[in-house]
């Protein structure tokens, strides 16, 4: 905040460290947070600062020479010591420094971090920060020379901005951890322990972007977060128990190669996935990240309209349960949503049952499967029943027309009965 002057910076650090340990550690995860602290001490002993979000490293292009220690002097120079970059009162080096690549997206990694935790320091602590507590037990209101207090509606706007900025940068942090578990997975092993991790592998939406295509969720990482504790629930209960445990698991496996074999064609997959001989070929296979290739990917019509209508019927099910409307829109927006995911979980179901010899075993433990072969052996046992009936009538009839002839047979003709 340029335009702040404050006699005592160290004030906002136990803000800070709220802000740090409340909100930033959770969206990190423990691993990841760790590692990002012991990063800053270190970047902070190599390069000085890293407040410039726009360094670039070094051996890219002639024109791009990195950051040297001409730059880092400049940034010095106009960087008040004390204020959001403590590191920029650290001693400076000996000698010219180049950024490297891992080291410059662990930098701008941090600065998202700084931002994060400042912005929803602000947010949270408006109040605080305009009011002074004094020995007697007093409140007074906090003026500087040259400056005039900000009334209650000025306050109240300057926290709202800093939420929306905070917003912002934990969606562009969560954006930045995705690309970099697409491409070059730096910080990816340390992410996944967080449950902000941008792929749920057992969902039928794995990721925000999957979500998006079938639910407005405006694009926003922290939406999507917020949404997994429901998107599970009204899998479990909703699909799984009438589509089936090994289906539904089938679907969202095949799901999950349709991702991994997508974000290899387009070149996002890290380097040791490899892709099919054929350019014709419609079967791709990926790797795991640890050299290991998973199943070959091939892409089924069944399989695929399948997974499109679980979708449509899932996204209805946890818009039902949408929580930020008022009571009488809540109530009519619920019962529309479960209306619709009613009758798209119809749709599905009777696409199962229409195809259930294209979906194979994965099918057979489904309760559509047992209801359909069920059907079937009661339609079986039904026309061996008719049968059955049938023959009885024939006999009968038989018995008749013989017994008749019988007694027409004239008796000087018929056989002596025994005695």
């Amino acid at each position: 905040m340029p335009t702040s002057r404050w006699s005592k910076p160290e004030e906002l650090l136990p803000y800070l460290e709220e802000e740090e340990r409340g909100v930033l550690e959770p969206l990190l995860g423990t691993p990841l947070y760790e590692h990002l602290c012991t990063e800053y001490e270190r970047l902070r002993n190599t390069y000085v600062d890293i407040t410039a979000t726009t360094i670039k490293p070094t051996g890219k292009a002639k024109d791009d020479p990195g950051l040297t220690y001409a730059d880092v002097t400049e940034r010095l120079d106009n960087i008040q010591a004390g204020v959001l970059t403590p590191c920029s009162g650290a001693p400076m080096p000996q000698e010219e420094v180049d950024v490297t690549e891992p080291d410059l997206k662990t930098i701008r990694l941090l600065r998202i971090c700084q931002r994060i935790e400042f912005y929803k320091m602000l947010s949270h602590k408006a109040g605080l920060l305009t009011v002074s507590f004094n020995g007697g037990g007093g409140m007074n209101r906090v003026s500087a020379d040259g400056y005039e207090p900000a009334d209650a509606k000025e306050v109240e706007r300057a926290a709202k901005d800093a939420f929306m900025s905070a917003g912002r940068a934990i969606d562009d942090l969560l954006l930045f951890l995705e690309a970099d578990a697409k491409g070059a997975r730096l910080f990816t092993g340390k992410w996944q322990a967080a449950d902000t991790f941008y792929m749920h592998k057992d969902l039928l939406f794995q990721t925000a972007r999957v979500l998006n295509e079938y639910l407005d969720i405006k694009g926003e990482r922290m939406a999507y977060v917020a949404l997994v504790r429901d998107i599970r629930f009204c899998q479990n209960t909703y699909l799984k128990p009438r589509v089936g445990g090994t289906l539904l698991k089938a679907v969202i496996k095949y799901a999950n190669e349709g991702i991994a074999a997508e974000q290899q064609l387009t070149g996002q997959e890290h380097g040791d996935s490899s892709s099919s001989s054929s350019p014709e070929s419609s079967s791709t296979s990926s790797s795991d990240g640890q050299g290991n290739k998973t199943p070959e990917y091939r892409h089924d019509e069944t399989m695929e309209e399948l997974l499109s209508l679980l979708r449509t019927a899932l996204a209805f099910y946890v818009e039902s349960r949408r929580t930020e409307l008022t009571p009488a829109q809540e109530k009519l927006a619920r019962r529309d949503s479960m209306t619709d995911a009613q009758q798209a979980m119809a749709m599905a179901e009777d696409y199962i049952e229409e195809n259930l010899e294209a979906l194979g075993e994965t099918a057979v433990g489904s309760p559509i499967y047992r209801k359909v072969k069920a059907a079937e052996q009661q339609a079986r046992q039904h026309e061996r029943n008719a049968e059955e009936a049938r023959l009885r009538r024939s006999l009968q009839e038989n018995e008749v027309t013989s017994r008749k002839l019988f007694t027409a047979f004239p008796a000087t003709h018929r056989m002596p009965e025994k005695k």
